[in-house]
């Protein structure tokens, strides 16, 4: 189901964002007039609107696209993907510490629980042109390609009682809870979410170690 038109409608578009640091663009008024699911994005020092492009997977897989063509792809309610950002996310996922499915997603366990966490990564990573190139072209200048970095990390899910949260459009009595997660290069980050019994409403996570971090909250949920 395409619910906003997109160039491909479920592809991931690739389009720098840097001009948009620094700048507030998400506007209450605007989110509560629109008819489509919509989230508040937090990036880089900005703040955007994003609105609900496509929904898979019975509603598991959302993905939200803001103004500068920036996508989001939230799955069970986390980070899962990114496009168009310095700095992409390919895939996250989590898994059992055994190696196994989860029964439930992650974030939606039981305080206390572990599990393990995968990120793919797409960093942007200054190559050489080869020596025949830069002798046609008559210049030495470098191209900056992906390159694809996988990081694995032991995750623990800590969570409070429910209390007031206030959201863009709403305030929820929403459970806070930390994932701290133990990187198998030493490192050890730190995630927030706000949930209630079936949904994450609200997020800030950094992607990987010394990784782009992204802040969300629903603002019109689907």
């Amino acid at each position: 189901m395409c619910l906003v038109t997109l160039a491909g409608c479920g592809q991931m578009v690739s389009r720098s964002l840097g001009d948009a640091i620094g700048k507030d663009d998400f506007d209450a008024a605007r989110a509560s007039e629109l008819p489509y699911a919509s989230l508040k994005l937090n990036h880089a020092n900005s703040t955007a609107l994003v609105v609900l492009a496509t929904l898979e997977r019975n509603g598991r897989v959302a993905r939200f696209e803001s103004r500068d063509r920036g996508i989001i792809e939230l799955r069970d309610g986390v980070l899962s993907a990114t496009s168009g950002f310095a700095r992409d996310i390919a895939d996250r996922r989590e898994q059992s510490t055994t190696g196994r499915a989860l029964a439930r997603p992650a974030w939606l366990m039981d305080s206390g629980t572990t599990y393990r966490v995968s990120v793919s990564a797409l960093t942007p990573h200054p190559r050489q042109l080869e020596r025949q190139d830069a002798a046609s072209t008559g210049s030495q200048r470098q191209d900056n390609v992906a390159v694809m970095q996988v990081h694995e990390a032991n995750a623990r899910l800590e969570c409070e009682a429910p209390a007031p949260h206030q959201l863009p459009l709403a305030e929820l009595n929403l459970s806070h809870c930390t994932e701290t997660l133990n990187w198998d290069d030493g490192r050890t980050t730190h995630n927030e979410l706000w949930r209630d019994e079936t949904r994450v409403w609200a997020a800030d996570m950094t992607a990987w170690p010394d990784g782009p971090r992204f802040g969300w909250e629903i603002a019109k949920a689907w």
